[in-house]
C-alpha cells in the first residue's frame, strides 16, 4: 500500500479513528467526509480501514483475547 497522509499525521489518524467509531459530531464528521472526498488515497485507506473494523467485528465474539489486566 503506498503512503498517504495517515502515515504521518497523527491528528488525521486520531480524525480517522474517531470517524470509524461514530465519536465525531456532525459539523466534524462532514468536514472529515468533505476532506475524502477530496483525498483520493486518503478515501481509499478510510474505506478499506472500515471494511477490516466491520470484518473483526463480526469475528470479536470468537476470539479469546487474555486480559492484560488481570
Amino acid at each position: 500500500m503506498k503512503p498517504n497522509a495517515f502515515d504521518s499525521d497523527s491528528i488525521l489518524t486520531d480524525f480517522l479513528t474517531d470517524y470509524l467509531d461514530g465519536n465525531l459530531n456532525r459539523a466534524e464528521q462532514q468536514s472529515f467526509e468533505e476532506y475524502l472526498s477530496e483525498n483520493e488515497d486518503e478515501r481509499v485507506f478510510a474505506r478499506k480501514a472500515m471494511k477490516g473494523k466491520k470484518a473483526l467485528a463480526r469475528f470479536a465474539d470468537k476470539i479469546n483475547v487474555p486480559s492484560v489486566t488481570a
